[in-house]
């Protein structure tokens, strides 16, 4: 149907020219994507985002003219990335669930974030708010709720379109209109359309307040003029200006860099010798299916398939085209534009995990500049002044969660005797069949001054740190699990008795007024074979984290 031709490199393809009836090329031809480089704010357009990662959909959203006032993030290191690259950003770490967007109300214009999508229940008739309740898109909901910007945006996967069906898009549409705003109609973008060398694709949703959305029009980006490969990414050209800059990287091991060694450019396991394929796939050789991302090599003269949290998995391998390794740290930066003095903290799996999952820069660019431009036209209906530098002050003084603790003699002036009291039941001790794993559980460090009788399973005190957290809600105490630094979780307990008591409770040496949260406990189990890793964050485990929770780790 269309012609073929081949560069003087042997490789075949098309031109784009040839192609103008298909509607991508179509309109990668006739782009206005240079005009739209020129959109600038006719003002400071304020702006908070959610779910912040290490900055991709923010450094996007920030080229495009917005100020960021305040950015949450719940990864430690991911906001170490943000504070080292934008020190005058407001990056406010910890748990969502903890914070009070209030003091924001009126002062902000934009809202955007990457909601993770968990499990959505139907268990309501409207299929509306109520239904999100349990999930990060229902706390997204509240801030906006709280906040009233003008407009907002939530980026996600595309499998949310036909999640359950559609019934999970349905809940968010109702939950957006029950919010007050409009929803421009959800579309998915392509990134390799918008100057990024790799096939990552995101839903993104964008909803205006009512009393907005009958005035204005929100216009999506156009496309750039071609598509970005990984030659773009890696060498001097349109999209650096120098070549990719060496970097840390994983490595193979021996046997696996053997096989690696035998894929060619863009290929797969199915171009190994059929002997070596059924080495390498083991059981999936005989299971069907394409399997394409095992043993992957990616090309040169295409975008990247889309990143993982890590280059070197068997399921979704990222080998460099040309040399047998997995892509390096700048490499993975590179195809989601960062730009090259984008810094990445922690270690190297920190690095890889922070790039895999953020917004490629520039698609968040390009949407940046299309809402920029939104946000002129609705400036041009309604004039207004900036609120930037009263929001900026406002939400610096919203501190993180931990760094409030708890008033322990108003606890004891409120409490005398105790906070909580919990019964144990002999069917707990005997076969654990009273469990209740909708109780929360709170997972405390236990120091190495204290460990022997959690060591020994014998534990039947515990004092809190003099900083336990106000946000910890008292009186649903219930149980509580020792985490031993350097191993994690194993041991269930409950709380007996919560109360205020002394350190010298436990520790017949210490200051007799050294007043801390004191609990009573009872071991009730090993609740696994073996220590589990857990991230340890006091305000999250407590406020967020059921029984249920800890068992599906």
């Amino acid at each position: 149907m269309y012609p073929y031709h081949r560069n003087e490199k042997g490789k075949e393809g098309f031109y784009m020219e040839d192609l103008r009836d298909v509607e991508p090329v179509r309109q990668m031809l006739e782009t206005n994507w240079e005009e739209e480089l020129h959109v600038t704010p006719l003002r400071d357009f304020t702006s908070v985002e959610l779910f912040a990662g290490a900055g991709g959909l923010a450094l996007g959203m920030h080229m495009a003219g917005f100020h960021h006032v305040l950015l949450n993030e719940m990864d430690g290191m991911a906001c170490r990335t943000l504070k080292r690259n934008h020190p005058e950003w407001n990056v406010l770490e910890g748990d969502i669930h903890q914070v009070d967007f209030t003091p924001l109300r009126g002062m902000v214009d934009f809202l955007s974030g990457g909601f993770p999508c968990q499990a959505f229940s139907y268990a309501g008739k409207k299929g509306g708010l109520n239904d999100t309740r349990g999930t990060l898109f229902f706390e997204m909901a509240r801030a906006i709720r709280e906040i009233q910007p003008k407009v907002f945006m939530g980026e996600n996967v595309k499998g949310l379109l036909s999640h359950d069906d559609g019934r999970t898009l349905e809940v968010i549409r109702n939950a957006i209109a029950e919010l007050g705003y409009t929803l421009v109609e959800p579309r998915v973008l392509k990134a390799i359309m918008y100057q990024v060398p790799q096939k990552r694709e995101r839903l993104i949703l964008i909803a205006i307040r009512n009393d907005i959305a009958g005035r204005v029009q929100f216009h999506w980006p156009e496309p750039y003029r071609r598509v970005m490969t990984l030659r773009d990414a890696f060498f001097q050209g349109d999209l650096f200006d120098h070549d990719v800059p060496v970097s840390d990287g994983q490595t193979y091991p021996a046997k696996k860099a053997r096989v690696m060694a035998m894929v060619p450019e863009g290929g797969d396991w199915r171009d190994l010798p059929v002997k070596e394929q059924k080495e390498y796939m083991g059981g999936s050789f005989y299971l069907g299916g394409g399997k394409t991302g095992m043993a992957r090599r990616l090309s040169m003269d295409e975008p990247s398939l889309t990143l993982t949290c890590a280059p070197a998995q068997k399921q979704t391998e990222r080998c460099h085209p040309i040399e047998t390794r997995p892509l390096t740290v700048r490499e993975y930066a590179r195809i989601q534009t960062f730009p090259d003095n984008w810094q990445f903290e922690g270690n190297m799996t920190d690095q890889y995990k922070q790039i895999g999952n953020a917004v490629p820069v520039n698609l968040a660019y390009a949407i940046g500049r299309a809402l920029i431009r939104l946000f002129n036209d609705i400036d041009a209906e309604n004039p207004e002044g900036t609120h930037y530098e009263e929001a900026n002050r406002i939400a610096h003084g919203m501190l993180p969660p931990e760094l409030f603790p708890i008033d322990m003699f108003n606890v004891r002036d409120n409490y005398p005797e105790q906070i909580v009291k919990n019964t144990i039941s002999r069917k707990m001790l005997i076969d654990n069949s009273d469990l209740d794993d909708s109780k929360n559980v709170l997972v405390s460090l236990i120091t190495n001054e204290n460990i022997d009788p959690f060591n020994q399973q014998s534990a039947n005190l515990y004092y809190t740190g003099k900083k336990f957290p106000s946000t910890v809600k008292l009186n649903k105490l219930y149980y509580f699990m020792p985490y031993t630094k350097g191993k994690g979780i194993r041991d269930l307990y409950l709380i007996k008795v919560a109360r205020v008591g002394t350190k010298h409770e436990v520790r017949q040496e210490c200051d007799e007024n050294d007043f801390r949260l004191v609990f009573e406990l009872k071991f009730v189990r090993q609740l696994f074979e073996d220590y589990k890793p857990f991230k340890l964050q006091i305000w999250h485990t407590f406020t967020d984290t059921t029984l249920r929770a800890i068992l599906s780790i």
